[in-house]
């Protein structure tokens, strides 16, 4: 449903001259007249992309955070076509998006007879850009909220009014808005203009004069931090952690630190010696960090230090189907952010240079589930994409399982070809053997089909909690042997239930190891084994509680190294 838009009372007595007026109230929504167009990545179509229109100046109708650009009217379907509807003639911002790709432009679109549509053609999505920023935060206040007109997105500054817009349209002239923490006075807008991939900084705070230190220095290391230019680094934020610590209580922090020091005007500042352990040294002046971690004995040593440009990192983790969100942090770090529902979050401003140990903990928990190790690549905004290793076939795994049709057609495993070969106990462990040419154990089976359209034999995984899987990018193993294979993703719960199910179509598998890839777009035969991608997909990625290798013709398969792109559990 399309955020409605709202006039909000210009607020009277704010600091300095950032505060402008306030927008014009419009109309404008879906409707049921349609235009059609072609949502393409690199030349392909993008696959269920979220597609919505927006009144130019809309804004989002209530404080409530939204990290999407837009909240779909609807969706592409699964070759990147799309339709959308307006009630009146008019200016309108389109916005597509997928997975880190994004069109937003201004078009005129116009109500026509509903026996006519109107083609908008191919349509070229670019990858976002990412936006870190600083504002003033009005006395009595303990945040702003920064949004982007005619888009869905709004996001909350911390308390020390530090923002991040993850995800932003690029090559189009955009308009920031800042409201209020009671959201009921608008703050002025400002113009940006970004192109794809492109991380930026933007300081809106009222300079501070920040004193020299005056800590007594006794015990003290004195360090210098300088800019990539040579310039001293004056007044930068400095904080020294343990390099496992992890904030007491979770809540919004787009910041790496919240300093206990500022280096003078020299670059220079005091840093009291631990006796012992690991420690991360963070320094940050605008755009710029420095993050290493240091034994005690080498911060003893330490003299000059160089601040480099930040990095931006967006990745993703997979969430339980019941998660709304899960909070993403770096160990040594104070910098806390949550990600979307589908697990997509945002790192502004890492440092680089250093490998830092990412942690994610549950909505509600203080444990984190899941870690992941990363290092921030030079060239400003990157997403990097996390793979999950679901099973190597080196040992037994409980989760992992072997069946056939279970309205007993007369399907079997064997260990050979003949008949006395028969494998009844269907146990995993009984199949895994070692591969010379992959130099590892892998999975191994005979087996032979009943002559009935139903019959059926697979090795499947459950998963211990129903898993989010919105946001994977393929499902990818290794296989050879002489039938076909094809992957579904269920929500499997008994007979007696509607499962859901997206399968993929079959694919035959070569006599020699080779490398097997299956894309969400392709998993288009639903639970009812009809062909519906946008169906089949739509009704099972976000509660997927099984994966399923079907296999089919023939009467051997190997299978090594299975593992999923886009996915961290």
């Amino acid at each position: 449903m399309m955020k409605k838009h709202f006039l909000l009372p210009m607020l009277l007595g704010a600091a300095g001259a950032f505060w402008g007026c306030g927008p014009t109230e419009t109309a404008g929504g879906p409707g049921s007249e349609t235009t059609n167009g072609l949502a393409m990545i690199d030349g392909q179509g993008a696959a269920f992309a979220r597609v919505a229109v927006r009144a130019v100046d809309h804004m989002a109708e209530e404080a409530s955070a939204e990290n999407s650009i837009v909240v779909a009217d609807t969706y592409a379907d699964s070759l990147g076509k799309f339709e959308i509807k307006v009630q009146e003639d008019g200016e309108y911002r389109l916005t597509i998006y997928r997975a880190g790709y994004a069109y937003s432009k201004i078009v005129e679109l116009e109500k026509t007879p509903s026996d006519e549509t109107k083609d908008l053609g191919k349509v070229q999505l670019s990858a976002t850009a990412v936006m870190k920023g600083e504002v003033d935060i009005p006395e009595g206040s303990g945040n702003v909220w920064v949004g982007i007109l005619g888009t869905d997105i709004l996001v909350p500054s911390d308390a020390n009014g530090v923002f991040v817009l993850s995800s932003i349209p690029a090559n189009d002239s955009l308009q920031l808005y800042f409201v209020t923490e009671d959201y009921d006075s608008v703050m002025v807008k400002k113009d940006i203009y970004l192109e794809p991939s492109e991380s930026v900084y933007k300081n809106y705070k009222s300079p501070v004069e920040v004193p020299k230190d005056t800590v007594d220095t006794t015990g003290a290391k004195q360090i210098v931090f300088v800019q990539e230019n040579g310039k001293v680094a004056s007044h930068a934020a400095v904080a020294l952690r343990k390099a496992d610590y992890m904030p007491t209580k979770f809540a919004l922090q787009n910041n790496l630190i919240v300093q206990t020091a500022y280096t003078d005007e020299d670059g220079i500042v005091n840093v009291e010696l631990p006796d012992s352990g690991s420690y991360r040294l963070t320094a940050i002046a605008g755009e710029n960090t420095f993050s290493k971690v240091y034994s005690a004995e080498e911060l003893a040593k330490l003299d000059t230090l160089t601040l480099d440009p930040s990095a931006t990192v967006t990745s993703k983790v997979t969430l339980n189907a019941d998660d709304d969100y899960a909070w993403v942090g770096v160990y040594g770090l104070d910098i806390m952010v949550k990600t979307n529902e589908n697990g997509v979050y945002v790192l502004p401003s890492l440092p680089v240079g250093d490998s830092l140990d990412l942690y994610f903990v549950r909505a509600g928990d203080s444990e984190p589930f899941v870690e992941w190790s990363l290092s921030a690549p030079k060239e400003g905004s990157n997403y990097i994409a996390p793979v999950k290793l679901l099973y190597d076939f080196e040992e037994d795994n409980t989760y992992w399982y072997m069946d056939v049709d279970t309205l007993y057609k007369g399907s079997t495993f064997k260990f050979g070809t003949s008949a006395m070969d028969n494998d009844k106990s269907h146990l995993l462990k009984n199949h895994l053997t070692f591969d010379e040419d992959r130099g590892d154990s892998v999975f191994h089976t005979f087996y032979e089909l009943a002559d009935n359209s139903y019959a059926w034999a697979l090795l499947g995984r459950r998963f211990e909690k129903v898993k989010n899987f919105a946001s994977i990018d393929s499902i990818v193993f290794y296989a050879k042997g002489n039938s076909e294979i094809r992957i579904a993703l269920e929500n499997w719960t008994d007979y007696s239930s509607k499962s859901s199910k997206a399968a993929s179509s079959w694919k035959k598998v070569k006599s020699d190891w080779a490398r097997v890839v299956f894309k969400p777009s392709e998993l288009c035969v639903n639970s009812s084994e009809k062909w519906s991608c946008d169906d089949a997909w739509n009704s099972v990625k976000n509660q997927v509680k099984q994966v399923h290798f079907f296999f089919a013709g023939g009467n051997e398969i190997y299978i090594d190294d299975v593992e999923i792109y886009g996915a961290l559990f």
